[in-house]
């Protein structure tokens, strides 16, 4: 059996209060054999050494990466910092962090040496991987499924990149028992008696707007060609690019991808974003843009936005033997509701209250499997979405 706690500090600059009071949220909650926490926290925790000093003072392993917005119980804000502490007799925990990832390379070597070292102090297979890769602007988020596909196949993978609140994106850390890194990855290994179960929801098919098209020449997460002809054409004749340069609302566009020719297609698409266009007109995404597939343009509305987040929630709901709640949702849904940021993490907080522990952050792009079918799960980078993990 696994249990789990939910625990914030607000505390940025006097890590002996924080540490005080993390501590004290644990004194009634007793661990078992085998405990890992999950960290979310804004980087200035990490800047003021409030969360290298948390690491210290925990008995067990941290992981996680900078982010901002979280919900636990009772809480919802934009500058906390929050722990989920999951603990069992029955299930195993091994985190790790990996060797730094060259920006525009495959994180595989990388990688491969800290799964290894991690896999080898588990008693049996890992039946799930969190996984909290590097936000880096040259490597799409599939390439950290894809390694860790190849090195544990078929397994489920769940996790965020790293996120700030910067529109620029930047000073996104990765978080390992008081390392930060913008480079590498960190990650925990499950094993034992865990049975993952997954949520995704993203768009409503009503907000899809007559613009479609096929990738005809692609490459990674480039797209070079759409319907035969270039990136940029295609877009300036759908009034989405003028004067060289995309349509800066495009980057909020959410991009509704099916992967039909793809072998391992399970008959579900996924959402990408386009992050720029580079100097040869080229969209580089934020996800692979598999040749071949087939696109539509999304347009939704704060409502519908809000509305996938609380069908996301009622469907957790209807779990009643639920002891671990991770959701993540992406960072661009945060900043379309504006002037009220947060929205979500507040509805999140408000609906499932503090009958069960769970963990809220905002995510810098999404991993979740799309299905688990025959035992093997199809893992997939997301954007524009959110997605729940339950333990």
């Amino acid at each position: 059996m696994i249990r789990s706690i939910g625990l914030h500090t607000y505390e940025i600059d006097d890590a002996d209060v924080a540490v005080s009071e993390i501590t004290e949220g644990l004194k009634d909650f007793p661990l078992l054999e085998n405990t890992v926490g999950i960290i979310m926290c804004d980087p200035e925790y990490v800047e003021s050494g409030t969360y290298g000093a948390l690491c210290e003072a925990l008995p067990f392993t941290v992981v996680g990466s900078t982010s901002t917005t979280q919900a636990v119980c009772g809480e919802a804000d934009i500058l906390v910092l929050t722990i989920l502490v999951i603990t069992s007799d029955d299930a195993f925990f091994e985190a790790a962090m990996t060797d730094e990832i060259q920006p525009g390379n495959n994180p595989l070597a990388p990688t491969r040496a800290a799964f290894e070292a991690a896999r080898n102090k588990l008693p049996s297979d890992p039946k799930l991987i969190i996984l909290f890769p590097p936000l880096l602007a040259d490597n799409a988020g599939d390439s950290y499924v894809e390694a860790f596909d190849e090195l544990c196949p078929g397994v489920p993978q769940f996790g965020t990149l790293a996120i700030s609140d910067s529109f620029a994106f930047d000073n996104c850390s990765t978080l390992y028992n008081g390392e930060a890194s913008f480079t590498k990855m960190s990650f925990v290994l499950v094993a034992g008696n865990v049975n993952p179960r997954f949520f995704i929801s993203t768009v409503n098919d009503d907000d899809r707007t007559p613009y479609s098209g096929e990738i005809t020449k692609s490459k990674e997460n480039i797209v070079y060609e759409i319907n035969g002809v270039s990136t940029y054409e295609y877009f300036e004749s759908i009034g989405l690019a003028k004067d060289g340069k995309l349509d800066e609302g495009l980057q909020f566009i959410p991009i509704l991808i099916d992967f039909k020719k793809r072998a391992d297609y399970d008959g579900i698409p996924v959402v990408r974003a386009i992050v720029y266009l580079n100097a040869n007109g080229n969209a580089v995404c934020r996800g692979y843009m598999y040749q071949n597939s087939v696109f539509t343009v999304i347009n939704p509305t704060m409502d519908a936005i809000l509305q996938s987040s609380v069908e996301l929630v009622e469907r957790i709901k209807e779990i009643p033997d639920r002891q671990v709640t991770l959701i993540f949702s992406c960072i661009v849904r945060r900043m379309i509701f504006g002037a009220n940021p947060t929205m979500e993490a507040t509805m999140v907080r408000d609906e499932l209250r503090c009958d069960y522990p769970f963990m809220f952050a905002y995510a810098g792009g999404e991993i979740c499997p799309t299905s688990v079918r025959d035992g093997k799960a199809v893992n997939r980078f997301h954007n524009y979405s959110i997605i729940a993990c339950i333990l």
